[in-house]
């Protein structure tokens, strides 16, 4: 069972729709059309935006980002017979809290679980997760009267009298036990994502985490891999998941994402953001002179060392995690930074961690899924891949 939010419900082409994500660097846009069984891509768009807009998930400055929206999704539709205005919109970063909620519980009798009975138990399970996201956020902002709105809600596994099932409506049993996997975000950013959105003319479909599409992703043929760990270097967070048997246990986000490398060239060798980009990328390329790459591998470390010491604490502190599979899966415009991956594969980190194996770590891409292809000329970055997962949340919210 998977619910998210409909905020609209009325259809254009229902095989047709955008997804959209909005972060600190840019505004990301991609039109897919689904067909017998597999999501094309048939346009992106990308724009970046004015350094300050957005901040750890949260918009600045509408304006800039209303314009950015409105010319990605321009792009993202110009091979389109018809305009598509239909989008999903995917959110990560700090300003989402995900957490996995477990109940245990007796019946009075073994009768058959109606609809009402099961409409009262996940009620129970929201309000206790919400609980529970109001004290993590609380710890994050010190601010307890934040609201907060759930944007992502999917069972991870259903038990009655032990036995496994898929739903609870119709099984006959006395003894319950559920684990449910809730995102939240502040309803003000909800609020704003909808203004937003009105303001360019589209119709949201649904607000989803992305954290949980990209598990979905990974878990779809032909990897179908269902205990690992996922480790998304971002724009300007690293947010880190623990799944088991198919199920997010718990998330967890680091302020430090792909930003502070940039700023840290930019600040060491005094350039623009954007003229440091640029050097990083040529740095990546191994396209420097021998007397730039030394200056700019200065750069990338002094943030990577406490990158890493940020990381295994956030490791050795994850909530409702007493191991972790060694499977980890690498995503984000920060992988793409060479030393960053070369200092992630060292085991020197994960030392005091307890993995039950020695971890193995693999960089996702679109190679990873049978379920999306990229029919556009564009050669498509593994930093598109967050985005393109959320193709498998409309495949949900359709029922196809």
């Amino acid at each position: 069972m998977l619910n998210l939010p409909f905020l609209k419900k009325e259809q254009q082409d229902p095989n047709k729709f955008l997804s959209l994500n909005i972060n600190a660097r840019d505004v990301k846009c991609i039109a897919f059309y689904y067909d017998e069984g597999v999501f094309k891509i048939i346009g992106t768009g990308s724009k970046d935006i004015l350094e300050g807009s957005v901040r750890n998930g949260m918009i600045i400055d509408q304006d800039i980002v209303i314009e950015a929206i409105k010319e990605v999704v321009e792009k993202a539709n110009e091979n389109s017979a018809e305009e598509i205005r239909n989008v999903i919109v995917g959110v990560d970063g700090g300003i989402t809290t995900g957490l996995t909620t477990t109940i245990r519980m007796k019946r009075p009798s073994p009768t058959i679980i109606q609809t009402k009975e099961v409409d009262e138990i996940y009620k129970k399970i929201q309000d206790a997760a919400e609980v529970q996201a109001r004290n993590k956020t609380f710890e994050a902002t010190g601010d307890p009267d934040v609201e907060l709105f759930s944007i992502t809600s999917s069972d991870i596994y259903i038990k009655v009298d032990d036995q496994p099932v898929n739903s609870l409506e119709g099984q006959t049993g006395q003894n319950i036990e559920m684990a449910v996997f809730n995102s939240f975000v502040p309803n003000f950013h909800v609020k704003s994502l909808q203004n937003i959105i009105k303001k360019t003319d589209l119709d949201t479909i649904a607000i989803g985490s992305q954290m949980y599409s990209l598990v979905e992703w990974i878990k779809s043929p032909p990897k179908k891999t269902d205990d690992f760990v996922l480790i998304n270097l971002s724009e300007d967070s690293t947010d880190v998941g623990a799944i088991f048997g198919g199920g997010i246990t718990s998330t967890r986000t680091l302020n430090i994402g792909y930003l502070h490398f940039v700023e840290a060239i930019s600040s060491k060798m005094g350039l623009s953001k954007k003229e440091s980009e640029t050097v990083l990328k040529m740095y990546n390329l191994e396209r420097l002179s021998e007397s730039e790459a030394p200056v700019v591998k200065v750069c990338l470390d002094e943030v990577l060392e406490i990158w890493v010491d940020g990381l295994k604490i956030l490791f050795e502190e994850f909530p409702g995690v007493k191991t972790f599979a060694p499977r980890i899966f690498l995503s984000g415009c920060g992988m793409d930074i060479k030393d960053v991956y070369q200092n992630i594969e060292k085991q020197s980190w994960t030392s005091t961690i307890p993995f039950i194996d020695v971890p193995d770590f693999t960089r996702i891409s679109f190679t990873d899924t049978e379920e999306i292809i990229n029919t556009t000329e564009k050669n498509l970055s593994t930093d598109w891949v967050y985005l393109a997962s959320t193709s498998l949340i409309y495949k949900e919210i359709m029922g196809i």
